[in-house]
């Protein structure tokens, strides 16, 4: 059990969208539409947010000092990608 507080206001759909999937198992929320609905993911756009959810765990884990787990595309690349700017500080 966590003793972590919740993220505030808005940051628990990061957080929701970052714990899809079960590390140890692989099973993954975004395989169902139930797993997807919360975050408007619709089946066609799993892959990018299978990506996205990637990437902000890597920002993640990289802001709380620990390193990734897999390589992925750093998220200030992938966000440059999008409509949104949003610069992240790789440090």
């Amino acid at each position: 059990m966590s003793e972590r507080a919740a993220p505030p206001g808005r940051l628990t759909l990061v957080h929701d969208l970052v714990n899809t999937v079960d590390l140890a198992t692989g099973a993954d929320a975004l395989d169902t539409p139930e797993g997807r609905a919360p975050f408007g993911i619709a089946e066609d756009t799993v892959d990018d947010a299978r990506e996205l959810r990637e990437s902000l765990r890597a920002a993640l884990l990289a802001h709380a000092g620990h390193p990734a787990h897999r390589p992925v595309v750093p998220l200030g690349e992938l966000l440059a990608r999008a409509p949104l700017v949003v610069t992240v500080d790789p440090a």
